[in-house]
């Protein structure tokens, strides 16, 4: 007797696994997506961590200010924090980039957010030689283009000059800012 060799699979076959494959990939899509978000949360918040623990230590040794802001096109610190943010050294309290050899550190937030930022008056931070706060205490929200306050963050800067991420102490999804209340987007 011939043996029969399967060259293939049986269009029932294919049609089986296509299905379960579209059932497992709607049932990971929204995991996945959560999992996207959360990344870009971190990658923005901790990159401006980075570069504010960066700032301060620089200050510390260099015995001089360090400013932290977005420029605009006179190298004056501006609003705009969703583009390219500086760390440069200061040391005539000018929040004004004057020379390129000044400039520290440049960092580009994510595309996929953006970034708010609240200080009593002023759109930049400054650490002293003693490592302190010298402009205004504040914080820097990231907030998804969703709007999602479930997904947003918040990096709060002490007097101190430290800085650290705001967190969900109550448990309902969404971190709580320096005084309590759930971040808004």
């Amino acid at each position: 007797m011939f043996a029969r060799k399967n060259r293939g699979f049986s269009l029932l076959e294919l049609m089986i696994v296509l299905i379960i494959a579209a059932i497992l990939i709607s049932t990971a899509l929204p995991s996945f997506t959560s999992f996207i978000s959360n990344q870009e949360r971190k990658s923005a918040l901790y990159g401006l961590m980075g570069a504010f623990a960066f700032a301060r230590q620089h200050a510390v040794m260099t015995g001089a200010i360090v400013t932290v802001c977005p420029l605009d096109i006179t190298d004056t610190c501006g609003r705009d924090w969703n583009g390219d943010i500086h760390a440069f050294l200061d040391p005539n309290n000018t929040r004004k980039l004057i020379a390129p050899k000044a400039l520290l550190r440049t960092i580009s937030p994510s595309g996929n957010g953006r970034l708010v930022v609240r200080s009593l008056h002023r759109s930049y931070f400054q650490f002293r030689p003693t490592g302190f706060v010298h402009s205004d205490l504040g914080n820097v929200t990231w907030c998804p283009k969703s709007r999602d306050a479930s997904l947003a963050g918040q990096i709060i800067i002490n007097r101190g000059g430290q800085v650290r991420v705001a967190r969900d102490t109550d448990n309902d999804g969404i971190p709580e800012d320096s005084r309590g209340r759930p971040l808004r987007c």
